[in-house]
């Protein structure tokens, strides 16, 4: 196969590793934004459950890969695409831009950090769908590394006693939990956009993305509850806190891997909603459109800074979002869509 031909596509694997660490950066923000209930070993049940439901959830658009059936090939469908991730990555920018601006940095304002984010996204997305897939391998071997460690270095410290009692509350907030987990995980929809731009079939890879990723996050919060017990309920940020309380030998508060993978995380988080959401409109990528996006997610993230307090978006509105653009919207245009046979015959040929 010629080079060209080869030219704004990714591997399958590649495809895995900006989907999970888009997945990541979700959990390693206030928990209070992913979260309806306080952490504690009720919350890794939920957390299990909710890793069943959205494998469940992103059957529609794994089917809609197998049919050829897309819904971003629908115009009208494709504009409301469009706002729906310029959203999930103003949601990203004004988390992180929270956390900065009141824990890392308080004398710093929470915009600056915002359109530091905005701007380094913008320069992200120009480069490219393949620039992103590097950089995403990059940061998933040394989060990879991270996790390894901090979960190493707690084992003199983890306590089984932190984990009683194992339900506190009524079942239906464990299934609550469970959805509000699941609803976190808009990269089913960043599939929809992305697998055309796959050179291999991208199914295993992408339910593999889904059962590691919460598998990564389920073992550090096994680790956090275990380790922080009760005191993990009152923390904001329990992940940078679990990290803080690490050490490796002399080597102390490890919470340098966890602000350093999390403005990784962001920035791929970022790139790739922008980059969705170009996608949706202009089939051929355009800077200056770009640009008009990018100072749209600026202005929703410094909205939600100023009236939300950085957390994003109500868990109950995320959720609507989540079942419209992740199963509803996919299920649709199984139902509904003509097979794309155009495509088909580009592939073959």
């Amino acid at each position: 196969m010629s080079e060209s031909a080869m030219r704004n596509k990714i591997s399958p694997i590649s495809l895995f590793y900006i989907l999970f660490i888009c997945r990541i950066v979700v959990s390693l923000t206030s928990i209070h934004s992913v979260s309806t209930t306080e952490i504690n070993s009720q919350a890794l049940i939920s957390f299990i459950i909710a890793m069943i439901m959205t494998v469940v959830f992103s059957l529609p658009a794994v089917f809609c890969y197998k049919t050829n059936k897309n819904p971003i090939d629908v115009k009208w469908v494709s504009k409301f695409y469009y706002a729906y991730f310029l959203l999930v990555g103003a949601i990203s920018v004004s988390r992180f831009s929270y956390f900065a601006s009141t824990t890392l940095n308080p004398e710093t304002q929470s915009w600056l950090f915002a359109l530091i984010i905005c701007v380094c996204a913008f320069y992200g997305a120009t480069l490219g769908i393949e620039a992103l897939s590097r950089f995403s391998a990059f940061a998933f071997v040394l989060l990879s590394l991270a996790i390894l460690s901090v979960t190493l270095c707690n084992f003199n410290t983890f306590n089984d006693i932190n984990f009683y009692p194992i339900i506190s509350s009524h079942n239906n907030d464990i299934l609550k939990n469970a959805l509000v987990f699941s609803s976190n995980t808009s990269e089913i929809a960043f599939f929809l956009v992305l697998y055309p731009r796959v050179n291999g079939k991208c199914t295993r890879m992408f339910v593999r993305f889904i059962l590691l990723s919460f598998s990564a996050v389920f073992i550090l919060l096994y680790f956090a509850v275990a380790v922080m017990g009760d005191s993990i309920a009152i923390r904001n940020f329990p992940f940078y806190s679990f990290f803080q309380i690490s050490k490796f030998g002399s080597f102390e508060r490890l919470d340098v891997l966890h602000i350093s993978f999390w403005i990784m995380g962001v920035f791929i988080k970022a790139v790739t909603a922008l980059y969705c959401a170009c996608s949706c409109i202009k089939r051929k990528f355009k800077r200056n459109f770009a640009f008009v996006s990018s100072l749209a997610v600026f202005i929703l993230s410094v909205i939600m800074l100023n009236f939300t307090d950085g957390q994003g978006i109500d868990y109950k509105i995320n959720l609507i979002l989540f079942a419209v653009f992740c199963v509803i919207f996919p299920a649709l245009t199984l139902v509904f869509k003509k097979k794309n046979y155009g495509d088909e015959l580009v592939k073959m040929y």
